[in-house]
């Protein structure tokens, strides 16, 4: 069966399903009977094999999905009002608006008045706050005028200690200097005056009073000069140290006093400047408040942003049991709550999710095929425009599911892109490589063992014949083969089904391989280990006729129980494995256990390892159809 153009993913499947169905039908009659080859060689061959030929054409590598179409450009509108606050006017849903005009008016009336109130508050933080600039201003004069004043008294008393020391002090020990000088002239005068007393009176001109008030005039000068002679020496031991240590301690007490005065003011002015601050504080955060509701006020008018059509932003909330909330006038919204949504039509996206299997061959600038399911008629352009490097939210019916999300930009090719909606379900089919002259097999019609690929193919003779490929790249249908088969091969699309039971024990044969080669390779833990009865011991690939090798005949009986058995019961899509939704509800939860490859599903060898139950030829948790 060739197929010569490109049909979608899923109508592709239907025609395999409904061709498979008619050669079904037809066979009926036959099936237990040999029917002639096609070849040309007049043998006969197994016609319930379903078949394909290997060919060698364009080969297209893509990435299908499905998706949602969105506004590439799209704005919400959401109530910016501190609380809750009522729709008061809304434009009707569906029209068209421009940038600038207003779509949606929110009750304002009791911003108003907290508005007004806040003027007030704002009126006298002002107030404060130029009084506070008035007392620290007047401080800062005072402390001027304080500091002045006391270092004026330090210098004073500064003067008033060297006036002393370098003046005062030997002015006043020079005049009881001169007191004693003048006493001891004096107690001179009055000797001489008493001994011309006592002799002038032996000759008689003076009488004995006379010379008696002489004695006594010696008596009472020497008694002065005694008295000056003491006044010089309390003068100099005590009056003058007592006046220079009264000067000096006069001089410390004026510093230490300016430098009070001056921390006094420091102190005074800090704490008025502490107000200042507190002032503006205050001021700046009731003005900041009557700023934002200003801005709140203003925020009650929602003005269109860019052109677009107004859609509602219903926010569904069934989950808690109270439907919807509506958007309509004098409904109740809350802060940050959206009430309009602008997409601009002219720029549509389509969001999708990529599984991990196939996020690597994603990359931005791909081009993509878009079919959207309420215009099948249309095929869309577009590019990969954006890919998230981290995994969405899963479902959390399936949390081991990673997913990408990925943006597909919608490209103007001539189609109209303006019937497009938002919300629209789309196909996705992203090109990853395009090459002519592939030689491509359908995907099922590959076997994975490992890191090994067979393929079945219908021999000259008419025998199914296995044969080990090496392969390259793969689309959704077809498989790039690199080596192995040739152009016009026979290729059997569902070798599982025929032969599950071989494949089996090849897999147990490789398997049994590799452990000897490890244990071979593994120092001190080199023994040989024979293969196990009744199977061969030659490397996969090779055949059982002598002079052949990459073909060996398949074996003709089919497996109707153990672990091919239930894939074939259980493997809905007839791709030779079993997918997590196809096990039984027993196996899911050890699905991951049994998955050793980690591929995602469950073969024929991963099922045989199970014990099955006693008496059972079932993978355990299996159960009858």
């Amino acid at each position: 069966m060739k197929t010569h153009r490109k049909l979608p993913s899923k109508a592709k499947l239907l025609f395999y399903t409904v061709i498979v169905l008619g050669i079904t039908v037809l066979l009926v009659p036959a099936l237990r009977k040999p029917v002639l080859s096609s070849f040309s060689s007049g043998k006969k061959k197994d016609m319930t094999y379903i078949t394909d030929l290997a060919t060698k054409g364009p080969f297209r590598v893509t990435v299908t999905e499905r998706g949602q179409l969105d506004s590439l450009n799209n704005v919400t509108l959401t109530s910016k009002v501190k609380g809750y606050t009522t729709i008061l006017s809304i434009v009707p849903e569906g029209t068209m608006v421009k940038a600038g005009e207003q779509v949606c008016l929110l009750d304002s009336a009791l911003l108003v008045d907290k508005e007004k109130q806040q003027q007030i508050q704002v009126t006298q933080a002002d107030a404060t706050l130029k009084q506070a600039e008035l007392n620290v201003d007047i401080q800062k004069t005072q402390n001027e005028s304080d500091n002045d004043a006391a270092k004026l008294a330090w210098e004073l008393a500064i003067l008033d200690r060297d006036k002393f020391l370098k003046g005062e002090s030997q002015r006043d020990l020079n005049v009881k200097q001169g007191a004693i000088t003048k006493s001891r002239e004096d107690l001179k005068r009055a000797e001489e005056n008493f001994e011309f007393s006592k002799r002038i009176a032996k000759k008689g001109y003076k009488n004995q009073n006379d010379v008696e008030a002489d004695r006594i005039t010696v008596v009472k000068a020497e008694i002065d000069l005694e008295i000056a002679k003491e006044d010089l020496k309390v003068e100099k031991d005590y009056v003058q140290e007592r006046k220079r240590k009264e000067l000096e301690a006069d001089v410390k007490e004026k510093e230490r006093n300016m430098t009070r005065v001056k921390n006094k003011g420091d102190a005074t002015l800090t704490q008025f400047e502490a107000k200042l601050k507190a002032s503006q504080l205050t001021y700046e955060v009731e003005k900041s408040e009557l700023e934002r509701m200003l801005e709140q006020i203003d925020s009650c008018k929602l003005i269109a942003p860019q052109n677009g059509q107004v859609v509602y932003a219903n926010q569904g909330s069934s989950r808690r049991g109270n439907g919807e909330d509506v958007i309509e006038e004098g409904t109740q919204v809350r802060e940050r709550q959206a009430i309009i949504q602008l997409p601009d039509f002219s720029l549509m996206k389509v969001d999708a999710r990529i599984h991990e299997s196939k996020i690597s061959l994603i990359k931005e600038q791909l081009p993509v095929d878009i079919r959207v399911d309420a215009f099948p008629e249309e095929i869309y352009t577009g590019v990969v425009d954006q890919i998230s490097s981290v995994p969405i939210s899963s479902n959390w019916m399936r949390p081991d599911l990673k997913e990408y999300k990925a943006t597909i930009k919608i490209l103007p090719n001539g189609a109209d892109i303006t019937k497009l909606k938002p919300g629209l379900t789309a196909e996705i089919e992203i090109r990853i490589e395009e090459r002519d002259g592939v030689l491509q097999v359908p995907v099922q019609s590959v076997i994975t063992i490992g890191e090994n690929r067979y393929i079945f193919v219908i021999s000259e003779e008419g025998n199914p014949v296995r044969k080990s490929i090496k392969i390259g790249q793969a689309s959704d249908t077809m498989i790039e083969i690199l080596d192995g088969i040739k152009t016009g091969e026979e290729v059997i699309l569902n070798p599982r089904t025929h032969f599950a039971d071989e494949l089996i024990e090849l897999e147990e044969q490789l398997s049994l391989e590799k452990k000897e080669q490890a244990s071979k390779q593994a120092p001190g833990q080199a023994r040989q280990k024979s293969p196990p009865s009744g199977k061969p011991g030659k490397p996969s690939g090779k055949s059982g006729k002598s002079g052949k090798s990459g073909k060996q005949p398949a074996g003709t009986k089919k497996s109707t129980g153990g672990a091919a058995g239930f894939v074939k019961r259980f493997d809905k899509n007839s791709d030779g494995k079993v997918s997590k939704e196809e096990v039984p509800a027993a196996l899911k939860e050890r699905f991951s256990t049994i998955d050793t490859n980690k591929d995602g599903f469950l073969n024929a060898g991963e099922l045989s390892k199970l014990k099955p139950p006693s008496g059972g030829g079932r993978p355990s948790g299996a159960k009858r159809p």
